[in-house]
């Protein structure tokens, strides 16, 4: 889980991509202090320092968040519309307005509303069409926007709606090995894909060794509380592990009323609500004191087809293994690519509460060991997962994307 704060890192030397002018358009508020908000504001951060002129186009996000980079002008779009349907018209329009108002050389998107905008400016300037793909609206409406995804003619036009765009697009830039998949699997041919994971920045998240307890072990979930997040397994698998071992649970992060009401009654259900703090969410330096804090991170992702085949890249994850907490995470295919069971955390089988709590229980009982994971965890991190490393990658993705022929296409 994560806030809007952004790493520190020196603009590239060579500055491989001045001059290019890049529209970047994403229907979700910015900043936010979700995962999504640190990873908007990493690529548009590495394109900016890379040289390259950004226009940021947004939906109106939260205040105070740290300034952006010289280069990256954000231009929040007012949309009043609370229906989500008519507020992704809307966002389109005034998508297709600023990019005619503002040539760009490249347009990125995150989503197909405004996708198919940009879609249609680059065809007509000749501008180069970049469709990130972390989460395919077709996959997560249904949690967020259950009526309108229960209808099964918007949602096949919808789905087309995607595929088009993933085959016209110059450069698909996704979050993980799952979903570059997914992904093709769904295009049905091959795509000219980069995989650019997410990260985290050590230097933010460099607390102290986890504490050596006599009391309880301090057992910390940071994000969304949105059902594929497996909270309620969590609370389950709590329940089971401290009739073995004493507990603290700590959970962080943004949430709808629905779901906060649904974490309660379990966490009363599961008598565990006497060992639960519920919050909401957080900037990153609290959050990286919450891990300072913390004995182990846990990310108990549920395993449906969001999660098992769509796949992701948990910002959690990363964060926890760069402040050197040992992991404790749903065996998933995309987890197993973040996480290697045994060495940086423990891996057990999703939507299984009692393989939860056999791993609790191992974690808690072996303090010594646990902190060996944690600290190889940090290692991982700094040597290969930082928001240093993600931002090389993205200006490494445009690169081969201005020079066309050696982009590989993946099959």
């Amino acid at each position: 889980m994560a806030g809007a704060q952004l790493g520190h890192y020196p603009p590239a030397v060579n500055r491989p991509l001045a001059g290019l002018r890049v529209a970047y358009a994403a229907m979700e508020g910015f900043p936010n202090r979700k995962g999504s908000g640190v990873r908007v504001g990493n690529v548009v951060s590495a394109l900016a320092d890379a040289g390259a002129e950004v226009l940021l186009l947004t939906l109106r996000g939260e205040r105070g968040a740290p300034p952006l980079p010289p280069g990256v002008t954000h231009r929040p779009l007012a949309i009043l519309e609370d229906n989500y349907l008519a507020r992704a018209l809307a966002f389109r329009a005034r998508v297709a307005e600023a990019l005619y108002a503002w040539p760009a050389d490249v347009i990125h998107v995150r989503g197909p509303f405004e996708g198919e905008a940009a879609l249609e400016h680059a065809n007509a300037r000749r501008a180069r069409f970049v469709f990130e793909v972390n989460g395919l609206p077709s996959v997560e409406l249904f949690h967020h926007h259950p009526k309108v995804a229960s209808a099964p003619q918007f949602l096949g036009k919808l789905r087309a709606r995607e595929e088009h765009l993933m085959r016209a697009a110059d450069l698909v830039l996704t979050q993980s090995q799952a979903t570059a998949r997914f992904l093709r699997l769904r295009a049905a041919r091959p795509l000219p894909l980069a995989v650019v994971p997410n990260g985290a920045d050590p230097a933010l998240f460099a607390a102290p060794a986890a504490p050596a307890r006599s009391g309880p072990m301090r057992v910390l979930y940071a994000g969304s509380l949105a059902p594929w997040q497996g909270l309620l397994h969590l609370l389950a698998a709590a329940h089971k592990a401290r009739r073995e071992v004493p507990l603290e649970l700590v959970v962080v992060g943004p949430s709808r009323r629905a779901w906060t009401r649904a974490v309660s009654v379990w966490a009363r259900r599961h008598k565990v609500q006497d060992i639960l703090q519920l919050e909401a969410a957080v900037d990153q330096p609290t959050l990286a004191r919450h891990l300072a804090e913390a004995d182990v991170g846990v990310a108990p992702l549920s395993a449906d087809a969001r999660n098992r085949k769509q796949g992701c890249s948990p910002i959690k994850l990363f964060e926890y293994m760069a402040a050197g907490r040992a992991v404790a995470a749903s065996d998933l295919p995309c987890v197993r690519e973040i996480v290697a069971h045994e060495r940086t955390g423990l891996l057990f089988k999703p939507s299984h509460p009692g393989r939860l709590a056999e791993a609790l229980v191992a974690l808690a009982a072996e303090p010594d060991a646990r902190r060996r994971l944690g600290q190889r965890a940090r290692r991982f991190v700094e040597a290969e997962a930082t928001w240093a490393h993600r931002r090389a990658a993205v200006v490494s993705a445009y690169e081969a994307l201005l020079a066309p022929r050696s982009l590989a296409y993946s099959a």
